[in-house]
């Protein structure tokens, strides 16, 4: 039984010296630190992100619906990617090419890994892939995103061996994910090098001095605005065209 020299059954108090009380408040600190931060990896990474996944599901099925309708033809050129591909408008930016808008917003490698047989129906003279950028945001490795594009080309190879394949590298972006785009193209120009294939980088016409996604091209920092779009359109020519 714990007490005093004055009251035997009086429980002595803590210690009230600085040191202590500075150490209990570091501890409460560093607690509340690390519940914010895992909260807000949560949020940013698990949370916002596979609730905007949800939310947008009804709006990917109506444009797989609406892709399926019109089926690409013999010799098209096939534009495959999520929304920064989605939101071109193909036909008139490239009106002397059958350009086929096969853009869905949101989409990650293996969303278009996926939906891949819609696209290669005809099949397409041409192929122009760029996808990935979504798979930053959902924290997906590198290693696991260029094993998915190299399935992708697997099966563009084995379904449509004829179709010209053209890899376009990951624009640059604005935000915290922007350091993980090099090392991503970095990967993908390897796998295209190791298949012979097209690599497309165009990174350097759409980036700034700091080399993130210039602000004249940009309003969101992640997707090319009008004059982004006609400054794509301007540099895909010669290439889609060769």
């Amino acid at each position: 039984m714990t007490g005093t020299a004055d009251d035997p059954l009086r429980v002595p108090a803590e210690p009230t010296n600085g040191r202590y009380r500075d150490g209990r408040t570091a501890r409460r600190l560093l607690g509340a630190v690390v519940v914010a931060a895992s909260w807000a990896a949560f949020d940013t990474i698990l949370g916002a992100r596979r609730i905007h996944r949800a939310m947008v599901s009804n709006r990917r099925s109506r444009a797989r619906s609406i892709q399926r309708a019109f089926p690409i033809e013999t010799g098209d050129t096939v534009m495959l990617g999520d929304s920064i591909t989605a939101e071109g408008d193909w036909s008139a930016a490239l009106p002397d090419l059958r350009i086929r808008n096969r853009g869905i917003g949101s989409d990650t490698t293996a969303d278009v890994l996926e939906r891949l047989e819609d696209s290669l129906t005809g099949p397409p003279g041409l192929l122009l892939l760029m996808i990935g950028t979504n798979d930053l945001e959902f924290g997906v490795a590198h290693a696991q995103t260029v094993r998915n594009v190299c399935l992708i080309l697997d099966r563009v190879s084995a379904a449509a061996p004829d179709t010209r394949v053209v890899v376009h590298a990951v624009l640059p972006r604005r935000d915290r994910y922007h350091p993980l785009v090099a090392p991503l193209n970095a990967a993908l120009a390897r796998v295209c090098g190791e298949r012979d294939l097209e690599f497309l980088d165009l990174t350097v016409h759409f980036a700034d001095a700091d080399g993130m996604f210039d602000t004249t091209m940009t309003d969101d920092g992640l997707h090319p605005n009008g004059q982004g779009h006609r400054r794509w359109a301007d540099l895909l020519r010669p290439v889609l065209e060769s």
